[in-house]
């Protein structure tokens, strides 16, 4: 075979020289790649560094403003100029409108009338109760004067009594001669005495018995006299017991707070009308720069209050005060009917304050003057809480806190307490009503060990990282703890020294003596 290939001509000896040349390298190129080491994974690494982490609370709220001034109509007034439509900006001092109040006048005069009526029977009540006061403390003293009258007559009685016993004569008892009676009855006739004093008299001293004396007649008619006296006396004092018990029954305390307490509030419902008729009629003019959210009254047209949620109205804000916010809302309430309504409301920019509500666990983190960032519109601002609820309110919807709250086990209930944060630089971007993303800064930890969130592994219950021997071209598999979390970073309690270098996000094939390579940027 040699000899035939010397016999080749030099072109066919190249051509057959370089085919298998190409065969060789074919060949060697399909064992290396057969054979050849796996190249190591490429990660992106961080080093373990101090620096800052901030515990948040994220939860989701409603943006509000924090002061809406409801201008409240009569029904029957007659708008005359309304200068204002919805979503229209004012500024302080502006017209608003303008009112005829003559068809609300029977309004005001009714609740004068209800009032002066409820004045006057507390009036009436507490006059009698202090007629019954002073009739009490006379009836005391007369009970005393009467107790020691009968005092008095037992006392001679019982000297008498003594008197015949020492004189020998004999004593037996007999009823009290009927002409006695009768003449006793007349004398307390002629002095004024009630029939009721006078049957308590006959009734007892129907069952009286008298000493009836032998011998001296003058010493037995005397007795007689006495113990009838006495009879009378008693009758006397049970008249005044019985009136005095009347007296007491009488004197309710509880009655005439009730009738106090009917007063002022006929007093607080007029004075509300009255302010309410005085500013209609003096007209509405904006108090706040803002923008007009509701308008029910027209050019024109008599105002008829409409059906409303008062539970939305400031009704103190008309006045500046909350003095009459309770009266107007339950004349406000929710009827058809109500004498009174909102006729526009005015919310202003300049105080803007975002509602949420959060769960009982998260709320015993949360405190007014915390700060907090509110993401709306693709817009952050800054903000501080400035109210905390101390009791829970039915929650409108459902969170991202109260779903991870159901489930690690925390309370199915919607309801939650109510946390209010006022934006520090409002502007015509937050517009009332949409919803907003709030995050509330719980922790600040300044200068703290910490690796970021995609270096970290959990595995039953337990956290570990990766760290990488640069030396050594290989990573190590740790066990971490772990501290507070934030958005991009664990908190390293223990586990990793401050220089040590660990992958983000790992292989979950990668295990300790694996080789990998850095990242190249």
């Amino acid at each position: 075979m040699l000899k035939k290939f010397k016999k080749k001509s030099l072109k066919s000896k190249i051509a057959i020289i370089s085919v298998i040349l190409i065969l060789l390298l074919l060949i060697v190129y399909v064992v290396y790649e057969q054979f050849k080491p796996e190249p190591p994974v490429s990660y992106e690494m961080a080093t373990v560094a101090k620096g800052t982490i901030v515990d948040s609370l994220e939860v989701s709220g409603t943006v509000q403003s924090g002061y809406s001034h409801n201008y409240v109509a009569i029904r029957g007034v007659r708008a005359e100029e309304v200068s204002v439509s919805v979503g229209d900006e004012v500024k302080k001092g502006d017209l608003i409108a303008t009112f005829d109040v003559s068809g609300a006048a029977e309004y005001l005069v009714s609740a004068k009338k209800d009032y002066d009526s409820a004045l006057k029977d507390y009036n009436n009540a507490l006059s009698s109760v202090n007629k019954v006061a002073a009739n009490k403390a006379q009836n005391k003293k007369d009970i005393n004067s009467k107790n020691a009258e009968i005092t008095a007559k037992k006392a001679e009685i019982a000297a008498l009594e003594k008197q015949i016993a020492e004189q020998g004569q004999t004593v037996t008892e007999e009823p009290i001669p009927q002409e006695q009676i009768d003449a006793i009855v007349s004398s307390m006739r002629d002095n004024g005495a009630s029939q009721e004093e006078i049957d308590a008299f006959l009734e007892g001293a129907s069952s009286v018995k008298v000493p009836s004396v032998s011998g001296d007649t003058s010493l037995q008619q005397e007795l007689i006299q006495k113990n009838l006296e006495l009879s009378q006396l008693n009758a006397e004092l049970t008249a005044l017991q019985a009136s005095g018990a009347l007296n007491v029954s009488t004197d309710n305390d509880s009655y005439l707070d009730a009738l106090k307490n009917i007063a002022d509030s006929k007093k607080q419902a007029y004075d509300s009308i009255k302010s309410v008729y005085d500013e209609l009629k003096k007209g509405w003019y904006a108090d706040k720069d803002g923008i007009i959210t509701k308008v029910n009254v027209k050019p024109g047209e008599v105002f008829v209050p409409v059906e409303e949620n008062t539970d939305s109205l400031n009704i103190g804000s008309l006045f500046g005060s909350t003095e009459y916010s309770d009266v107007l809302s339950s004349l406000i309430g929710s009827s058809k009917d109500s004498s009174v309504g909102t006729g526009i409301t005015l919310d202003s920019y300049d105080d803007i304050i975002v509602s949420v509500t959060v769960g009982k666990s998260d709320l015993l983190k949360l405190k007014t003057g915390m700060k907090a960032t509110v993401s709306s519109l693709e817009k952050v601002y800054d903000a501080e809480i400035i109210y905390v609820g101390a009791t829970a309110v039915e929650s409108s919807g459902l969170d991202i806190g109260s779903i991870t709250s159901s489930l690690i086990g925390g309370s199915g209930s919607s309801n939650g307490a109510l946390v209010e944060l006022k934006i520090k630089e409002p502007d015509k971007n937050l517009v009332i009503g949409f919803d907003a993303d709030v995050k509330i800064a719980l922790t600040t930890l300044p200068d703290v060990l910490k690796i970021p969130v995609e270096a970290v592994v959990y595995d039953n219950g337990s956290y570990y990282v990766f760290v990488y021997d640069k030396a050594k071209g290989v990573v190590e598999k740790r066990d971490i703890a772990h501290g507070v979390l934030d958005d991009t970073s664990y908190q390293i309690i223990d586990g990793l020294k401050e220089g040590e270098i660990v992958i983000k996000s790992p292989d979950p094939n990668t295990v300790d003596g694996t080789k990998v390579a850095e990242k190249k940027a």
